[in-house]
């Protein structure tokens, strides 16, 4: 995880990290029949809209009159032409823009709005200013230096969303609060192929920095119905107890057993799986109540060997079993 780059961009506010076509379609694909009869807003879209720009509209031809006099890219699209083939797609900057009028035919979405924001010029209306009433779903890259506010915002004005953000985000104490309490979850990719640079250079896929990114949603995901198969049975050899924390540490989301009904520490990427049927989130490892503490003790946890503290885990999240299988042979 790149931790310093992406504290250096919330330290410089440097947050044009525009997401790729490809990353967008392989996205937003899963979620096409929810997507049907909504209003969308792509806000933070700098050099696309300013004030909330309507560039998509069931039924309805949206006249250049509507759209950007000057300064944007939107208003070159014919969208009476759209609803069949957008004849120069290319004239979008925006891949989320591109992405969304190119399939809201398809997808049956009733309409397509763009707004945003230039930090620079300080023109445009900023995401808290947004009146999300006129909107149903929010779908953007939020400025990774304000994802905890864009994350409470969607949360207060009871938006549906589908959003890209750091993936260490699951462990800021306002964003892991909304997981506990299962008003957001992951989406379905945890890492990005990349991003792109206002220059138009490629950051590529094996840069540390998409692979620190993933997709943040409160709209359904099948995962969230699906159930882990659990093959491991507990032994204490296998599964290390914590020594300042009554509970064990489980190093691999697959190898949680099945018939422990305590608390387990597991890896984040946890979440991925993360049924809430099947598993309770306690809290996250380093929110943990200790029940000991020690001389030289900075860790949330420590894994126990030989009755000593021996090492501290990587981040974890504390979770219980809701549904523990016991052999009553």
């Amino acid at each position: 995880m790149s931790k310093p780059r992406l504290l250096n961009a919330y330290n410089r506010k440097n947050d044009e990290f525009f997401t790729l076509f490809e990353d967008i379609a392989a996205e937003i694909t899963n979620y096409k029949d929810q997507l049907r009869g909504k209003r969308i807003l792509c806000p933070c879209d700098w050099d696309e809209s300013l004030t909330g720009e309507l560039v998509y509209s069931e039924g309805d031809y949206v006249y250049p009159g509507n759209l950007l006099e000057q300064g944007g890219t939107v208003k070159k699209v014919d969208l009476g032409k759209s609803k069949r083939v957008i004849k120069d797609i290319n004239v979008v900057k925006c891949n989320f823009v591109k992405f969304l009028v190119a399939h809201a035919e398809s997808y049956g979405i009733k309409s397509v709005y763009v707004s945003g924001y230039n930090p620079t010029t300080g023109e445009g209306v900023k995401f808290q200013n947004v009146d999300y009433s006129k909107y149903d779903v929010v779908i953007t890259n939020p400025p990774f230096s304000a994802f905890r506010e864009f994350i409470d915002i969607m949360i207060s004005n009871r938006m549906q969303f589908i959003v890209i953000g750091p993936q260490n985000a699951i462990t800021y104490k306002e964003t892991f609060h909304y997981i506990k309490e299962n008003q957001l979850w992951l989406g379905y990719h945890y890492h990005l192929s990349g991003f792109r640079l206002p220059n138009g250079t490629i950051i590529p896929k094996n840069d540390s920095l998409p692979r620190c990114c993933c997709w943040f949603t409160n709209m359904d995901v099948k995962y969230r119905h699906d159930k882990m198969i659990l093959t491991e049975e507990y032994s204490p050899e296998k599964f290390p107890h914590y020594y300042n924390y009554d509970g064990i540490d489980v190093n691999r989301t697959l190898k949680i057993p099945f018939d422990y009904d305590g608390v387990m520490g597991v890896p984040i990427t946890f979440l991925q799986k993360y049924n809430p049927e099947q598993f309770e989130i306690i809290t996250k490892g380093i929110d943990a109540k200790k029940t000991r503490r020690f001389q030289g003790d900075k860790a949330a946890l420590w894994i126990e060997k030989d009755g000593r503290p021996f090492r501290e885990p990587f981040e974890r999240i504390l979770i219980r079993n809701k549904e523990v299988y016991r052999d009553e042979n």
